[in-house]
């Protein structure tokens, strides 16, 4: 007799559960997602015992016949495709028809399913066989599985505790329901409602019934629209940032899914916003022409290829920082006008310092300090003189008086804090005072200009000093046509020179002499080492570097009359609140917070 044979139908469906029901959660999304296709306006969902004791899915769905009902007990039997066209233009969440089996061989199953016409028909399924007796006509289905694993001790042993098992359970009908507002969803766990989604198709609204609405409140509308797919949604404050990127939540087709470039790719795009410590805390439904979609690449679907990915990657780095971009704190607040009259001084601000500057009250020395003869928001490349001025003691900034259209912030400096920080007056009427990180202030000023200078022109010249890069030979590999090509589109041109070694023949004329080496190295490690390297995060990680370099640092004096020109100049960016890195520039302390310390409060 041969070795080979033909698995029997029970074992054949518990080797399926392996990969189809990992853990309670797991039962819950095939449940859910079943009565989702089957066309339900209202789920209810119950959960005992973190999903070990008993786990309840009700719905008002199309339901099913006898003859049906017995039949989706049967492996890859499923009313949701038919052919090999279908399996490419999958429009629904299941399809593969192995999560009822697969559930029912590891569990006691319970079904009561009508399609609301004739008799309904009742299913009892353990160990493989099925009892079937008519009951109500109720149009839907409430299926319940008891005893989850009860036949696999081993599997069932390694379930973690139930507050972890819960933990999933929530995070999967939270995602479910934030895929389908336009569903009902009740979710309890042991009879205690976890949430209650209305069903009236606002997202916002889910994102409210299921987080709270001080989350909801901190959300920003995003929108954009392709030939191929369209994106809506809503992307979180940074105010509401998260220490990991699971409350990155993104719908591909209805379908909670995980699309590494896109997520990547959002959290390039809050780099202006956020610390690199902190992801975004977004919601974002991915509507795409099915065809282009495979979801046939994960046992759980949980991850998918989208042909258009690196299409949709580079819409986001666009579009995101422009919605994030909102009215900012200077922004809301109304500007007396009597106190800041229409012409104000004009500084030329400091671009360099050298690495080892370190002013303390006790060092007396003379400093050398560069800046930029021009500075206005007319950018002329041709102005961008440089030269050197001599300061005696501490660094100042160079002053002149020029009249401008800029508006000035509602903001008067007060003192400077630890050389480090500014602190501000709040004269808008409101009370309060702000801090502001003089260092990062700087930077965000430094980096929006560069910004404007570098969309007009990039203008090269010869190293100052002649710099060879010594690779190592896996790096020299890596370093390809495409990639010494993105290099040179941010000023940086490279040519060979020896086996392992490149020699430097352009960088940007901006680029300070101590800093050549420094600034060329970083670049070519970050188009080393990343996958896949574009020209927007290049050019970003360049000017971002540059305005660093170039801003005031910390431990440095700052006279009021520069702050107050300073906090004009900020309020005046883009993005006033975050540095280029992402770090907070300005913190506001309100009246009724500096009251409550005091318990002043309801006086």
């Amino acid at each position: 007799m041969g070795k080979v044979q033909v698995l029997d139908t029970k074992l054949a469906n518990m080797i399926a559960a392996g990969e189809v029901v990992e853990r309670p959660s797991s039962v819950l999304k095939e449940l859910v997602e079943n009565s989702i296709d089957a066309g339900a306006k209202t789920i209810s969902v119950y959960v005992y015992e973190a999903g070990r004791k008993k786990i309840v899915v009700e719905d008002d769905g199309s339901g099913m016949d006898h003859d049906d009902a017995l039949l989706a007990f049967k492996r890859h039997a499923t009313s949701k495709i038919s052919s090999t066209f279908d399996l490419f233009r999958i429009k629904t969440l299941g399809f593969r028809g192995e999560a009822l089996p697969s559930i029912a061989s590891v569990s006691k199953m319970h079904v009561v399913t009508s399609t609301g016409q004739g008799v309904g028909t009742e299913l009892k399924v353990i160990n493989e066989e099925i009892s079937a007796n008519d009951a109500p006509l109720r149009k839907g289905t409430t299926i319940e599985v008891e005893e989850l694993f009860y036949n696999t001790p081993a599997r069932l042993k390694y379930l973690k505790t139930d507050y972890t098992e819960n933990a999933n359970n929530i995070e999967v009908m939270s995602r479910i329901a934030l895929a389908h507002p336009e569903i009902s969803i009740k979710f309890y766990i042991d009879d205690k409602k976890q949430f209650q989604t209305t069903g009236r198709g606002d997202l916002l609204e889910a994102i409210a019934n299921i987080f709270g609405y001080a989350v909801a409140k901190s959300m920003v509308e995003f929108e954009y629209k392709a030939v191929d797919y369209e994106v809506t949604g809503y992307l979180g404050k940074p105010d509401i940032a998260k220490a990991s990127r699971y409350y990155m939540i993104t719908l591909l087709n209805g379908r909670n899914v995980y699309m590494p470039k896109v997520q990547t790719a959002i959290k390039d795009a809050y780099q202006d916003f956020l610390p690199p410590t902190k992801y975004p805390f977004c919601v974002l439904a991915f509507k795409v022409d099915y065809s282009l979609v495979d979801v046939n690449v994960h046992p759980s679907k949980r991850e998918v290829r989208f042909s258009k990915e690196d299409e949709l990657r580079l819409a986001l780095l666009e579009k995101i920082p422009e919605a994030l971009k909102p009215k900012t704190i200077f922004d809301e607040v109304s500007i007396n006008k009597e106190r800041f009259p229409k012409e104000t001084i004009e500084h030329v601000d400091i671009f360099k310092q050298s690495e080892e500057e370190n002013y303390t009250k006790t060092q007396e020395k003379e400093e050398k300090v560069t800046i930029f003869d021009d500075f206005d928001d007319d950018i002329n490349t041709e102005n961008k003189v440089v030269k050197e001025v001599e300061i005696k003691a501490e660094p100042i900034i160079e002053k002149e008086v020029k009249a401008t259209t800029r508006k000035e912030s509602p903001i008067k400096p007060l003192a400077q804090l630890n050389r480090a920080y500014i602190i501000g007056e709040d004269y808008t009427g409101e009370g309060g005072f702000y801090l502001v990180d003089q260092h990062a202030a700087m930077e965000r000023i430094n980096y929006e200009y560069f910004s404007k200078l570098y969309s007009e022109n990039i203008t090269t010249m010869m190293p100052l000093i002649p710099t060879i890069l010594n690779l190592k030979p896996s790096d020299a590999k890596l370093l390809t046509e495409e990639k010494l090509d993105l290099l040179k589109c941010v000023g940086v041109e490279l040519e060979p020179f020896g086996l392992n070694a490149y020699k430097v023949v352009t960088v940007p004329t901006w680029i300070q002499k101590d800093n050549e080496k420094e600034y060329v190295d970083d670049l070519v490690n970050m188009a080393l080492h990343e996958d896949k390297v574009d020209i927007f995060r290049l050019r970003k990680h360049a000017i971002a570097t540059m305005a660093c370099k170039a801003s005031l640092k910390a431990n440095m004096n700052c006279t009021m009359e520069e702050a107050k020109v300073m906090l004009d100049r900020l309020y005046n960016c883009e993005n006033p609140h975050n540095c280029p890195h992402g770090r907070p520039i300005i913190i506001k302390f309100s009246k009724y917070e500096i009251e409550k310390l005091f318990k002043r409060t309801g006086v």
